[in-house]
């Protein structure tokens, strides 16, 4: 089998703006995906909360689901799904997909708030 290219894909944090460009390939795990995307949501300014920096810094927020957005240009809208749920036994075709058609598919990601050290 040919070598596996990274490849970039977007994913936006569901329901805001908040978004990034990652590096992927398709031979990643759902465990490695997200722990990339937990990095990022700790580092990048296109990720930054609208007021968080007046939220308390020892709250954060966890990666609970991702889920893909898939483009429908080029396919035929009635027999391909509009997203699909990220799972640990699908995350590799997944990623072959969107490899194929890069740039088209995003990843959207569902936060789940972190609780505070002490179970408050």
């Amino acid at each position: 089998m040919a070598e596996q290219q990274d490849f970039p894909v977007l994913f936006t944090v569901e329901g805001t703006n908040r978004h990034e460009v990652l590096l992927v390939q398709p031979s990643d795990t759902l465990d490695k995906l997200k722990e990339s995307m937990q990095s990022l949501l700790a580092s990048s300014p296109n990720l930054a909360e609208f007021m968080g920096k007046y939220r308390n810094k020892e709250l954060k927020d966890v990666v609970k689901d991702v889920t893909v957005r898939w483009a429908s240009e080029g396919r035929d809208k009635q027999l391909f799904p509009r997203e699909t749920v990220l799972t640990k036994e699908n995350c590799a075709p997944v990623l072959r997909m969107m490899a194929v058609g890069v740039g088209k598919d995003v990843f959207d990601v569902k936060l789940m708030p972190a609780k505070a050290e002490g179970g408050k």
